[in-house]
């Protein structure tokens, strides 16, 4: 069981949060939340993710990246 705080939100899906005053250290510390592979993923804003959640909190991580 992950509790991630506003790091990652789960209110329309698993999501990048929004309040950061440093998105690509943010982004790091969300890839490495998914290496712990939860099972279980609370979040700040939002219901628990039950399923899928390793797998749903490593694609929000990807998708949230910024191209350089």
């Amino acid at each position: 069981m992950l509790f991630a705080g506003d790091t990652v939100a789960s209110v329309r899906g698993v999501t990048f949060g929004v309040f950061h005053v440093d998105r690509a250290l943010a982004l790091e510390s969300m890839r490495r939340l998914a290496e712990l592979d939860p099972s279980v993923l609370c979040c700040g804003h939002g219901a628990p993710v039950v399923t899928d959640t390793a797998a749903l909190l490593r694609a929000a991580a990807t998708a949230g990246e910024v191209p350089v």
